[in-house]
């Protein structure tokens, strides 16, 4: 019986500590980081996830921030991904903002 219980609590602080490696390398949940930026214009992605590690202006009213190792997916064990793409468009009101997310 005691063997069991130090078994479950050693088995939840393993769980504890890998979540938290997980999230240390990769920063944020999909869906968090998703619900976060969605919408959201260029200037108020900056001042919450900082300067992007890239910017893809290819098409110049519809720029892409380009962020490495920002996110990463609970769906397949935590996975970090290497690059998070945030898309942006012109809205009614004339600014930027983001329209989608992508997570390669």
């Amino acid at each position: 019986m005691q063997g069991e219980i130090m078994f479950k609590r050693i088995l939840a602080a393993t769980a504890v500590a890998a979540l938290l490696a997980a999230c240390g390398q990769g920063g944020f949940q999909r869906g968090v980081f998703h619900g976060k930026v969605i919408d959201k214009t260029p200037e108020e992605v900056v001042s919450s996830f900082g300067k992007p590690d890239a910017i893809d202006q290819a098409i110049p009213d519809s720029p892409r921030y380009i962020y490495s190792h920002k996110t990463f997916n609970p769906d397949d064990m935590n996975k970090v991904d290497e690059k998070t793409i945030l898309d942006f468009e012109k809205g009614k009101d004339g600014q930027l903002h983001v329209t989608e997310v992508s997570y390669m």
